[in-house]
């Protein structure tokens, strides 16, 4: 009896093994994925977080769910940041529309990112609090935070991105 529950357990255990390591290795995502991601993340920070945050300059939204946007956004921009390894730029994406100066002024790139976060969780902070009169206040900090690196609407280009 010991020896069948024993040969079931080996079996449970091997069954559980990988077959072959390369068939289960991870791959790092290529120079167009991480674009892309980096593209999806950024669009949807607007439509999924920052739109709604804007309204708050007007005395607009409830403070509790503009709370919990602003502290996604800023984790989504710190992932942001994540997202521009070396060779990710045109030379391995052809269509991104991240500029050279990203990897070439990183450290002001890096700075920019930073404090987006930074102004996007004062934001997160007020809301929390309710105070309505800081989140209008933060508001225009985050915009121009925003504008540090493409200053203005999606298609606009900027220090950081190409036009479109």
């Amino acid at each position: 009896m010991i020896r069948i529950v024993s040969a079931f357990a080996l079996a449970g255990i091997l069954s559980l093994a990988p077959a072959s390591p390369a068939l289960h290795a991870q791959t790092a995502p290529g120079p167009k994925e991480v674009a892309q991601e980096r593209e999806d993340l950024m669009k949807g920070l607007w439509r999924g977080y920052y739109r709604d945050m804007s309204q708050a300059a007007k005395g607009e939204g409830d403070p509790k769910v503009l709370a919990v946007k602003a502290t996604e956004a800023a984790a989504q921009m710190k992932k942001f940041g994540t997202l521009f390894p070396a060779g990710s730029g045109r030379e391995g994406a052809p269509d991104t529309r991240a500029k050279p100066e990203i990897w070439t002024q990183r450290a002001e790139f890096d700075a920019a990112v930073n404090k987006l976060v930074a102004e996007t969780t004062v934001f997160a902070e007020a809301a929390k609090a309710g105070n309505v009169e800081g989140m209008k206040a933060a508001w225009p900090k985050i915009a121009e935070a925003c504008g540090a690196c493409h200053g203005g609407p999606s298609k606009s280009g900027g220090k950081f991105r190409f036009e479109e």
